[in-house]
């Protein structure tokens, strides 16, 4: 029990150092954090549940955001350094999201946070993202909507469900959706995972969910 003690607080010291890091760091500095940060995750899965437990959630939907601030401003530049943040948030969020439901709802209570406090609708950055349509490269698009619903897929209770939704449509989701859907040429992972989002949306209205079951196959 000792041992399992100082394993513990050997791991907390370590997580409050990575979201010190992060919160302290930009640019190039910020880019090799999240790099890294990805890489001890899929080493270390213990560290993923102490990094959870230490608000480190809050700690990249932050990180996030502020990039996605930034990203509209640098859209242009293939290589931004902010595009590549961006990316990289979304992946770890993924990872996360992946690792357990329970950590989805936890994403998703980040969100409502970052959101609320900036008196924004839910999910707001990534859907400017979304909007952005061409400007935006389909891997940060498939990065999204991949997010979008493992969160979807893990909440318990319609409320919730429609709460996300309903954030979505209004800011364009039905459009951005069969935007990308009808895109040519047609980029097959990125119409799968718009198909599992309108296959989810209608099985939560009541419609057949054989469809949900055959695209998650």
């Amino acid at each position: 029990r000792k041992w399992s003690i100082v394993l513990r607080t050997q791991l907390t010291v370590r997580v409050n150092a990575c979201i010190d890091k992060l919160l302290n760091s930009d640019g190039r500095e910020l880019r090799r954090s999240l790099f890294s940060l990805k890489q001890i995750f899929q080493d270390d899965k213990d560290l993923v549940h102490e990094f959870v437990n230490n608000q480190g959630l809050q700690c990249l939907v932050k990180i996030g955001g502020e990039a996605d601030q930034n990203y509209q401003n640098y859209i242009l530049r293939v290589e931004s350094s902010f595009r590549l943040v961006v990316k990289t948030s979304l992946k770890l969020l993924i990872v996360f999201a992946e690792y357990t439901e329970t950590n989805s709802l936890l994403i998703l209570q980040a969100v409502n946070y970052v959101d609320k406090s900036n008196r924004h609708l839910l999910w707001s950055n990534t859907m400017k993202i979304l909007n952005e349509y061409d400007n935006t490269p389909s891997e940060v698009v498939l990065l999204i909507i991949t997010l979008f619903n493992a969160v979807l897929s893990a909440i318990p209770d319609q409320d919730t469900f429609y709460d996300m939704t309903d954030a979505l449509e209004q800011q364009g989701m039905l459009k951005v959706s069969q935007y990308y859907l009808n895109r040519k040429p047609p980029e097959q992972e990125v119409i799968e995972q718009f198909s599992i989002y309108e296959a989810t949306l209608r099985h939560e209205d009541g419609d057949d969910e054989s469809t949900i079951v055959q695209l998650m196959r």
